[in-house]
């Protein structure tokens, strides 16, 4: 479930009282309900150093007043791993400069769900921003694993950007990517051209050549594509021989 989290204490210092959880995060869920996520009184350091230890539970009304509830299902577990990786995220960030990839490699890029490019060397960015081309939301990290998105690399004499397809983190296609394959399985499960059999073929060789596309059979795979789509429409062949194109000068980039 997608989860609004408030870091209230990622560094911990112990609490006076032995009965006294510190509370590390609250969560709201998507209907309203607020969890909230504790550490053992006697914690110190880092919230990350106790995850092991986390509790999460849920306030109650009581009747006689208000209380809280142990969680102990399925929730629990994904709500300690979301917390996790926020808390993951504030030291990361807390350990770099502003505007600069963790690896110190690279600017931070800012791109929206749709890949226009805001931000990709080192200007600053809110990262509540929206685009101003098509409105929508934009992101600096993978939303998978959270990896921050890569910019340009750091004093670079080459001028100009390539949208990244794919997450060099976990290896998953970015939303603008997964846009692009939803648009091409579309055209080819519409396109009266090609026989059913030949739109299977077609995506199978598609996926292959977009999950891999620096592998040893990419080039041989990429060329039983162009033969297959001289029976396609002119839209499908447009669309997919330009969606190769520039999933092949990604990979090269990469």
């Amino acid at each position: 479930m997608a989860l609004k989290i408030i870091i209230e204490s990622a560094f911990l210092r112990g609490s006076l009282d032995e009965q006294l959880l510190q509370r590390v995060a609250t969560v709201y869920a998507p209907e309203g309900r607020e969890f909230r996520v504790y550490a053992p009184p006697k914690a110190t350091g880092n919230a990350l150093e106790w995850v092991e230890h986390l509790s999460v539970v849920v306030p109650v009304d009581e009747g006689f007043g208000s209380g809280e509830a142990s969680v102990t299902d399925g929730r629990k577990h994904s709500i300690i791993g979301q917390v996790t990786e926020e808390l993951q995220r504030i030291k990361r960030d807390a350990n770099r400069p502003v505007g600069m990839n963790p690896d110190g490699l690279y600017y931070d890029a800012q791109i929206c769900l749709r890949g226009h490019v805001k931000s990709y060397a080192g200007t600053p960015f809110t990262s509540s921003d929206h685009c101003s081309k098509c409105g929508s939301a934009c992101i600096t990290d993978c939303p998978t694993c959270q990896e921050p998105i890569r910019g340009m690399v750091v004093d670079s004499k080459f001028v100009g950007y390539i949208l990244p397809f794919y997450c060099h983190g976990c290896g998953r296609p970015y939303p603008w990517m997964e846009e692009r394959r939803r648009t091409a399985k579309d055209l080819l499960d519409h396109d009266d051209k090609l026989t059913l059999d030949d739109r299977q073929r077609l995506w199978g060789l598609l996926e292959y050549v977009m999950s891999d596309p620096k592998s040893d059979l990419a080039p041989a795979k990429k060329k039983l594509i162009e033969i297959d789509l001289e029976k396609a429409k002119d839209a499908t062949k447009d669309f997919i021989q330009g969606l190769l194109a520039k999933t092949i000068v990604e990979a090269a980039k990469g």
